[in-house]
């Protein structure tokens, strides 16, 4: 049955995942060009027209760039970071709040059973958890949890301490050809903990957001479980074109 969907697939979506699989298993890297349309269309026997379509559809997800007089490369994260949104949370005025981040502490763990069932690996398995403090003119606002999967990046825990990456996502691209083609996210409100009034300078039980986020790669395999929790100052922006 798959064989038969499959074959009945238009030939531009075959391309395209193919292509998509090439870029994750690392052929070519964020910001390397690829053949041109030509180029591919011959590899894949196909026209220039499918050929093209394939690379525009990749490009309107920003997964590619095409660049005039140059031609397409792959994605870095910050030509897509406009897109993905990746971070949302803003001050009253509707600035970013994520001028520095500081990095509390980097640890090896083995998978919650809270953990596992958002990566969808078996508890146990082994991650990295990662507690780091954003703040906005000087003041701290958002604390972040983050459990990485070390079977996805081998060693992820010790470059993560090592470099204290600003950008999590663009390390992921360079380290280990892993791109973010998705998140989730899940926004609650919850009051202050023992945790939060030391990190963030808020009374107990006040009112503060927690976010929960699910970052994916190409391949739609969880990466990355993070839970942002921020002053009730702060506010999520969500954004549709």
């Amino acid at each position: 049955m798959a064989d038969a969907a499959e074959a009945t697939k238009p030939l531009y979506l075959r391309m395209q995942e193919d292509l998509l699989r090439r870029v994750q298993s690392g052929e070519w890297r964020p910001g390397e060009l690829l053949p041109s349309e030509n180029a591919l269309a011959a590899e894949y026997g196909v026209s220039v027209g499918t050929a093209r379509k394939a690379i525009e559809d990749l490009a309107d997800r920003r997964l590619l760039v095409r660049q005039r007089g140059r031609g397409t490369t792959v994605a870095m994260h910050t030509h897509r970071q406009e897109v993905l949104r990746h971070y949302r949370l803003v001050s009253a005025t509707g600035e970013r709040v994520n001028e520095n981040t500081a990095y509390l502490d980097v640890t090896p763990a083995r998978a919650s059973a809270v953990e596992a069932k958002a990566l969808g690996i078996n508890r146990g398995t082994a991650v990295a958890r990662v507690r780091r403090l954003r703040t906005y003119r000087t003041q701290p606002v958002v604390v972040e949890y983050l459990t990485l999967r070390e079977d996805l990046l081998p060693g992820i825990g010790a470059l993560i301490d090592a470099s204290r990456p600003e950008v999590l996502y663009s390390m992921l691209e360079r380290q280990f050809h892993i791109i973010i083609g998705k998140v989730q996210e899940k926004v609650t409100a919850v009051r202050a903990e023992a945790a939060d009034v030391e990190l963030l300078g808020v009374e107990l039980g006040e009112p503060m957001l927690e976010i929960e986020r699910i970052a994916f790669d190409l391949r739609s395999l969880a990466v990355e479980r993070r839970i942002m929790r921020a002053r009730g100052d702060t506010h999520y922006l969500s954004e549709f074109a």
